[in-house]
């Protein structure tokens, strides 16, 4: 609406402005025109191009025309530019330049500290003074001397440029600067000129942008040290550059797409130059207009500017006009026109023409059908939840774009990835295949989980000497209490209730039965819906996939014969096997990592995607490299979640949940954070492989909940660890004295047994925490308390189920939350940029987690337990200070 109710403003200002600016001219000079007559111009000016895109698109060409601009690129950049304009036609701006700029990275240790910290550029031009070609007659100012005045007054100029975005802290801004040094073989009057320029670059949405540029702010004297004997006029010679501003506002109209872009912008030379050679109007105003579609655009620029004749202060008014056509392809385009305006006594005509071809890193929509390609893509290198987004983000995008020729092949060596991630990978592949593409999968060698992936593709192929490994499916669940007993320790956990089994680990030798039924049932939910798909994707019945999987393992030769596979191969034919398999020509490639260029000026609305991965815990989000756990911190989290409800851009937010769980304040805290955002803005709760405990706490804030048929989901429960080490300390001679003021004061130590009160105490305290989970989750779910408790006391389900059960919405993933939160939002289908949040831990979180983090034991042992241990404990248990409330799930399913 916005956009809509600005534009007729725009439009009649864009009107006005033309018709100002194209009132006839009056007369040029006549021919033969004094030396140095026609346009007064500063001698800093640069070369005309075919547009001036002071605000508005951003390439090498920035160098010259707004530095600033350059905080914009997302790659390298060059481009070449040429202006020929006819001598007779008295105009400046002919010539040629050459620049390129590049966007710099900041890394330290092959990792990403900061994405385009600073742009850097450089540009050299040629330029002509008075027209290219041939100089008019001289004959008529006696003191321009044959002997001293060359035919060829060209002379040099380069610049050096620096951006630096803002964005950071003012988001679509950056501030750029500029040096230029001119010198000439011949021309005296540019020789040793610099020049120095502060610009600014602003695009506060992805409608509109403002360009300013502060030229020549040092006003360098011209000629100051020429030496001309008898001038004619004391001090002609000797004349500062006029100081600039040039201005410009553009807009983009229609969704902000480059599709129809309008600027109106000016020169203002408040102290203009009295000299006829520089003298330019106070007020230079221009105007611009760009329509086209996919990769093309035509264009057309107007604007004022001053004939000169010698001898007089004055000037008449002129008009330079500028149409022409732009192409672009996906590293490369082309613009050109011819310049129009008032040419002697041929009136307005042709002065001239003006081109820019530009070549970048970055990758433009195209005007041409690239050629036929597949892309190939290693799934190994996109493990965890946020790598499989990725991974189902290039999918879709490739696969939109090319449709019916989309050819995909994927190549997979044990996946990283848990069933749920698994599983919007799949979906990816059918969406692909869907819209007439092709996808292919090479394997390696494969166990359950990569060959249920493997089988939503058209054609399979195993690597010869691989096996086909498909085992089953298992669940493996660790016990501890005899390790404990051994050390003379003892667990001493309270829970809420019989199903929340993550206590058992630690007081049993094995699982109670109502652990036991519920793993069978979340297991073979799993199981029948793995069979049921492979069954689908390879035409054949569950029945056989059975069979297959009880006969595992099976060599790459009985998997081809069983049907089980398409081809075998090796990776360096799998470009020959598709080209057998689709009968043409295939030129096989990794995706592009070259960035994609921004076809709005600015950001316009954002859907944001709020990312809650691992264990659950107090504190700053971290990833310990020492054992592999990941921490979603209540801290992170939450300051992240706040940023969002104050970011107007925001328009819904989306809460990707892949984590088993851990602290109840830490997840009820995370729960307010998107409870405030629920009242103004739509909050939507996707699930990955597992969303259990604290994981479903959190989703309890949102309207709406997708989840993949694997996902476990639920656990609905609440425990506090302890562990009674005092046996530990006897065994090593250590005994605790204590003294005690309180009824309770020793209920959170781990150097003593619960007394019978402290034990009910904090059973009072768990049952407290579960009864606040499950009324969220009531008022949630619209169920009530006793609806909720009967699916809840601790269950895990699988997403299947969990839907069933009413504790899911949905089946779908990331993808399908985005596109409901754009629904919501009532935005549409694609419209708005999706922001991941928070960013993953920097290099120094990292080195923090490897030489800061003190790991204390629950068993009592300092940091000297063993790692194979760690790595099976739940990390917020063994960061804990002190027994606190946990919603933690339990085991992960393992394929073997």
């Amino acid at each position: 609406m916005a956009a809509r109710s600005r534009s007729p403003r725009t439009s009649l200002v864009c009107a006005l402005l033309f018709a100002g600016l194209v009132t006839p001219a009056r007369a040029a000079p006549p021919e033969p025109a004094p030396f140095g007559a026609g346009e007064g111009r500063s001698l800093l000016r640069d070369i005309d191009m075919p547009q001036s895109h002071v605000a508005g698109e951003a390439d090498a060409a920035a160098v010259a025309v707004n530095p600033a601009a350059m905080g914009f690129l997302r790659g390298f950049s060059g481009v070449l530019a040429g202006n020929y304009t006819r001598a007779a036609s008295q105009r400046r701006g002919g010539g040629f330049g050459v620049f390129v700029a590049v966007p710099l990275t900041l890394k330290l240790f092959g990792q990403k500290l900061a994405e385009n910290f600073l742009s850097l550029g450089a540009g050299y031009q040629r330029l002509c003074p008075f027209g290219c070609g041939r100089l008019p007659s001289q004959d008529s100012v006696e003191w321009y001397r044959d002997d001293w005045v060359p035919a060829d007054l060209d002379y040099n100029k380069l610049t050096l440029a620096a951006a630096v975005p803002l964005m950071r802290w003012a988001p679509g801004l950056s501030l750029g600067i500029s040096y230029a040094r001119m010198w000439s073989e011949h021309n005296l009057y540019a020789q040793r000129l610099h020049q120095a320029e502060l610009s600014l670059a602003y695009r506060p949405s992805r409608y509109v942008a403002l360009g300013l540029v502060a030229r020549a702010i040092n006003s360098p004297k011209a000629g100051a040290d020429l030496r001309i004997p008898e001038p004619p006029r004391p001090g002609i010679l000797d004349r500062r550059q006029p100081f600039e501003l040039d201005a410009e506002v553009a807009v983009r109209p229609i969704k902000g797409s480059r599709s129809l872009e309008l600027g109106v912008g000016a020169r203002v030379v408040p102290m203009p130059n009295n000299d006829p050679r520089f003298h330019t109007p106070v007020v230079a105003p221009r105007g611009r207009i760009a329509a086209g579609g996919k990769g093309w655009r035509l264009f057309g620029e107007v604007e004022r500017y001053y004939v000169n004749t010698i001898g007089q202060s004055g000037g008449a008014d002129a008009l330079r006009a500028m149409v022409g056509l732009e192409l672009d392809f996906t590293h490369v385009g082309v613009a050109a026109g011819p310049v129009l305006g008032p040419s002697g006594p041929e009136g307005f005509g042709a002065q001239g023409g003006a081109f820019k071809l530009r070549a970048s890193a970055e990758r433009y929509t195209t005007l041409a059908q690239p050629p036929l390609e597949a892309l190939r893509f290693n799934v190994d290198k996109y493990a965890g939840d946020r790598g499989a987004g990725r991974l189902v983000d290039a999918l879709d995008r490739y696969s939109e774009l090319r449709r019916d020729r989309a050819v995909v092949a994927l190549e997979v060596d044990g996946s990283g990835n848990g069933w749920g991630e698994i599983e919007e990978i799949r979906e990816a592949m059918l969406r692909v295949r869907a819209r007439g593409g092709k996808v292919a999968v090479y394997l390696r060698g494969a166990g359950l989980k990569d060959y249920f992936l493997a089988t939503a593709a058209d054609r399979v192929i195993l690597h010869p000497g691989a096996r086909l490994s498909i085992v089953g499916m298992r669940s493996e669940i660790f016990y501890y209490a005899e390790l404990l007993g051994r050390l003379g320790a003892k667990a001493e956990f309270v829970r809420a209730y019989e199903y929340k089994s993550r206590p058992e680990q630690w007081e049993r030798t094995g699982p109670t039965p109502e652990s036991d039924a519920q793993r069978r049932l979340l297991l073979t939910d799993i199981w029948n819906h793995v069979v049921r798909m492979v069954a689908q994707g390879r035409q054949t019945t569950p029945e056989k996939v059975v069979r297959w999987i009880d006969t595992a393992p099976h060599t790459a030769e009985q998997a081809l014969r069983a049907g089980m596979i398409d081809a075998v191969g090796y990776a360096d034919e799998l470009e020959g096997e598709l080209e057998k398999w689709l009968t043409r020509k295939v030129n096989l490639r990794a995706p592009s990592s070259l960035p994609v260029h921004d076809q709005s000026f600015g950001p316009g609305p954002v859907i944001a995607v709020v990312h809650v991965e691992g264990t659950i815990s107090d504190g700053e989000s971290l990833t310990v490299p020492l054992v592999g756990s990941v921490l979603a911190g209540g801290r992170t989290l939450v300051r992240a979640i706040d940023k969002l409800r104050e970011d107007r851009r925001v328009k819904a937010v989306v809460v990707r949940i892949d984590s088993p769980g851990g602290s109840v304040a830490a997840s009820d805290d995370m729960a307010r954070a998107l409870d405030r955002i629920a009242k103004i803005k739509p909050v939507v709760i996707s699930f990955g492989d597992v969303a259990a405990s604290g994981g479903y706490y959190v989703a309890t804030a949102g309207s709406y909940i997708f989840a993949d048929a694997t996902t476990k989901t639920g656990s609905i429960g609440v425990f506090r660890p302890k562990v009674d080490v005092s046996g530990v300390l006897a065994k090593f001679g250590v005994h605790v004295e204590s003294i005690d003021y309180g009824a309770h004061a020793g209920l959170y130590t781990w150097f003593k047994p619960y007394t019978p009160e402290e034990r009910a105490a904090a059973q009072a305290g768990v049952d407290a925490s579960y009864q606040e989970f499950i009324a969220r989750v009531a008022k949630a779910r619209k169920m009530t308390i006793e609806q909720v408790d009967a699916v809840a006391r601790g269950r895990v389900w699988s997403g299947v189920r969990a839907r069933e059960l009413g504790l899911v919405d949905a089946y779908g993933g990331l993808r399908e939350a985005v596109a409901h939160a754009r629904e919501q939002a009532k935005l549409k289908p694609g419209e708005g940029d999706v922001r991941h949040v928070p960013a993953p831990p920097s290099l120094g979180d990292q080195i923090s987690a490897i030489f800061g983090l003190k790991l204390p034991s629950p068993l009592g042992l300092g940091e000297s337990a063993m790692v194979w241990v760690l790595r099976r404990l739940p990390p917020s248990l063994w960061l804990s200070e002190r027994p606190a409330d946990l919603a933690l799930a339990e085991e992960t399913i393992v394929v073997e």
